[in-house]
């Protein structure tokens, strides 16, 4: 590095900070990068060297030099030192950002600082993005996404609304310091819905919900569910579909024409109405004039219309499949079907997802090669949902080995497995107590990790684990997770959906209270740990429920997968270890999405997706470099059976519900962990597998790296100003913005 005698540099709105030489080797890196021009490990460096030379002597040793000025020069010496492509790179880089700058006069300044106040929590820059992406909310008043910061407040606001002095000043602050620092997070459908949304319907404050369907208005309450952005588990199985009655023949008849409103009430309505009348022979057209368009915003819950087209498509598919069958009753796949379509909507529709788990009978053969061969061409809608077979008791051997070849030949590891049968020794006694009735009907939400009654909802919170983590601080931490679960479980205001619904909930008052990031931390690795935290929850779970005045939960700690959150928090996803101690994680974000222009315009690496060319693609791919903490345990450390192993140890000692993982099996394995389940059977709840796959993909969500690659991918990475999105949605306004 040159002798350095400049101290100071002063920036375009006249401010002083240090000089950093390092700054200029960055942009004659990117520069070089971008063209392929010189040798990167060497002329960045020697040629910033030379700018500071060219500085020192050009100017005197009083003089603090500007932006502009430093730039002119390393212009200038790009061209003398004869890397004309990196010249015209960097000059245009210049312009680009001057263009930028121009648009950064537009944010106001409320705002850049909210941004700024907002960056300091996150880990990394996947974190911040993951934010920005599926949790920030749309303020319609100020045309813009929200912060970070204003989306605790939110929720914080809304929590005083419904508890008001039932807590305390105190509480309330260390809440809010406790979900702004992630270390204990409330369930991230209410984080994102609070206010309007929740206030109308207290649905949106619920992640997934479970219901065996009997009755044909079932139809329309999955529809409403998964509207209101709650997922789905529901049940295919012979003992509840043979009460739905027998399609009647066709008459000829026809109902009136129906106009559908346009809300999710009057989708439901539609879908019901017309169901109804294909049973009972009639027939019935409709009118989609109400409906707004595709593409106009919707103020409640936030995205964007998707236009009447995928109900149109919904009910002509329900149509057809109820009218194929005139004269007997739908088969497990018919309903696995209709319920698969209804959930493809919900993607296509104005809402933030879409998840689905279906279980199905044992000896159900159709549910069973439900996703054989080219499903994905021949019955895309399939691919909506996980689909688990249901074991009401211990299978024999001859069964049992029957279902695992075929979910090891699968390759998409279904169907998964739910034992039934074991949950009167799996569940707590004081829950068995008011389950029991109700046991033959129950199943689980899409992840699996909480058991539900046919028609109730899992209510879910999360600590977040940290390597540095001790007992003492994780028994912190699952305190306020439990306070927030306990709050949740009060807000039963369910519209349209039967009042056996709020019944459920109201009876039992769940909480599925996880732990995320459960490999990154050894103080929880640890039985006796374990068994303090779950005590501690049931404690504090007493304790709260008498000063909000209702009944204790019935059961309360979970393991969830965390995925998303996982990315948002930077840890390892729930029970399941990281990638690697280096890795690229990789995101897809539509090309017509605002915030993909905004990070395209700030230099962020983007790629086409495989098969897509830069000119015509509608799907780019973000690289996200991430360090895993030093001691962290990694998907290459475990086989299948110390998966296995270690699931144990969370079910016997911290799950009063069910830990959520999926087992990744290699080639070699599959029989040792046939023999490990058949072993442990009285155990088992819900568990789903994946053949481990070695096969390095192009642009797999995951990539494995050195530590000396991340190190020189991390300096490419631009500082992203996120204020800017505000410019993008309105340059933008009228495309779809992303969604859970």
């Amino acid at each position: 590095m040159a002798k350095l005698t400049l101290k100071s540099v002063r920036k375009r709105d006249g401010r002083m900070v240090a000089f950093d030489q390092k700054r200029i080797t960055k942009a004659i890196y990117r520069a070089m990068q971008h063209v392929g021009e010189g040798n990167l490990d060497k002329d960045p460096l020697r040629l910033s060297n030379r700018v500071i030379r060219e500085l020192t002597k050009r100017y005197p040793s009083s003089h603090i030099p500007t932006v502009e000025e430093i730039q002119d020069v390393v212009e200038e010496t790009l061209i003398v030192m004869d890397f004309p492509k990196t010249a015209k790179a960097y000059i245009l880089y210049r312009h680009e950002r001057a263009r930028i700058r121009d648009k950064q006069k537009l944010v106001p300044e409320r705002v850049k600082r909210l941004v700024q106040e907002s960056k300091k929590y996150f880990q990394n820059a996947l974190g911040e993005f993951i934010y920005y992406r599926t949790y920030s909310r749309w303020i319609e008043e100020e045309s813009r996404r929200e912060t970070w910061v204003e989306t605790v407040d939110r929720y914080l606001d809304f929590m005083r609304e419904n508890l008001g002095n039932k807590l305390k000043e105190t509480e309330y602050q260390e809440i809010r310091e406790s979900i702004l620092n992630f270390q204990a997070m409330a369930s991230m459908r209410l984080l994102w819905s609070p206010g309007k949304a929740a206030r109308t319907n207290n649905l949106s404050a619920y992640n997934c919900a479970y219901i065996a369907p009997d009755k044909l208005t079932d139809f329309a309450e999955i529809m409403y569910l998964l509207m209101s952005g709650t997922g789905v588990g529901f049940s295919v199985e012979n003992q509840n579909i043979q009460q739905l009655p027998i399609v009647e023949h066709q008459t000829g008849k026809f109902l009136p024409t129906h106009v559908i409103g346009d809300s999710k009430e009057g989708w439901g309505d539609a879908l019901t109405l017309g169901i109804k009348a294909w049973y009972e022979g009639e027939d019935v057209k409709f009118d989609y004039s109400k409906i707004r368009p595709a593409g106009a915003r919707l103020k409640t819950m936030g995205g964007r219309s998707s236009g009447p087209e995928p109900l149109h498509s919904l009910l002509d598919f329900v149509r057809k499949k109820i009218l194929n069958n005139q004269g007997r009753r739908l088969s497990s796949i018919d309903v696995h079907d209709i319920i698969c379509k209804i959930g493809e909507l919900v993607v296509m529709g104005g809402v933030r997802r879409s998840a689905l788990i279906s279980l199905s009978d044992l000896d159900d053969k159709d549910m069973r090669q439900a996703k054989m061969g080219h499903y994905y061409i021949t019955n895309r809608h399939r691919s909506m949902a996980n689909n688990s077979a249901v074991y009401n008791e211990k299978p024999t051997a001859v069964q049992f080995m029957e279902e695992w070849l075929s979910l090891a030949k699968s390759g998409t590891g279904e169907r998964g497995i739910f034992s039934r049968g074991g949950l009167e020794k799996q569940l707590p006694h004081r829950r068995w107590e008011k389950f029991e009735k109700y046991w033959q009907t129950s199943g689980i939400n899409p992840c699996g990790e909480v058991i539900l009654r046919s028609r109730q909802f899992c209510n879910l919170t999360e600590v977040v684990a940290r390597p540095e983590d001790t007992a003492e601080t994780l028994l912190r931490k699952i305190k306020i997770a439990i306070i927030l679960g306990t709050y949740q479980s009060t807000l039963t205001n369910f519209p349209y959906i039967s009042k056996e619904w709020k019944k459920n909930c109201d009876e039992e008052r769940l909480l599925g209270v996880s732990i995320t990031s459960q490999w990154d931390c050894k103080a929880l690795r640890h039985p006796a740990v374990l068994r303090k935290l779950r005590q501690k929850a049931i404690e504090v779970n007493q304790e709260y429920a008498k000063r909000f005045g209702i009944n204790p939960s019935s059961a309360i700690t979970s393991a969830k997968p965390s995925g998303t959150l996982s990315q948002l928090v930077d840890s390892a996803p729930g029970m399941h270890p990281r990638y690697a101690p280096f890795y690229i994680r990789r995101v897809r974000i539509s090309a017509e999405d605002p915030l993909f222009h905004m990070l395209k315009e700030q230099k962020f690496p983007y790629h086409p997706e495989v098969g897509q060319t830069e000119a015509s693609a509608t799907t780019y791919v973000l690289d996200f470099p991430v360090a895993s903490p030093p001691d962290s345990v990694f998907r290459d450390d475990l086989d299948a059976i110390s998966q296995l192993e270690y699931w144990k140890m969370v079910k016997e000692n911290y799950t009063e519900h069910n830990p959520s993982v999926t087992i990744t099996i290699g080639e070699n394995e599959w029989i040792k962990v046939a023999d490990w389940l058949y072993e442990n059977w009285d155990i088992l709840g819900g568990l789903t597998f994946l053949p481990r796959d070695e096969y390095v993909y192009q642009l797999a969500p995951f990539e494995k790296i050195s530590e000396e690659e991340y190190k020189k991918l991390i300096p490419r990475l631009p500082e992203i100003d996120f204020s800017q999105i505000l410019i993008y949605e309105k340059e933008y306004e009228g495309i779809e913005t992303p969604r859970l």
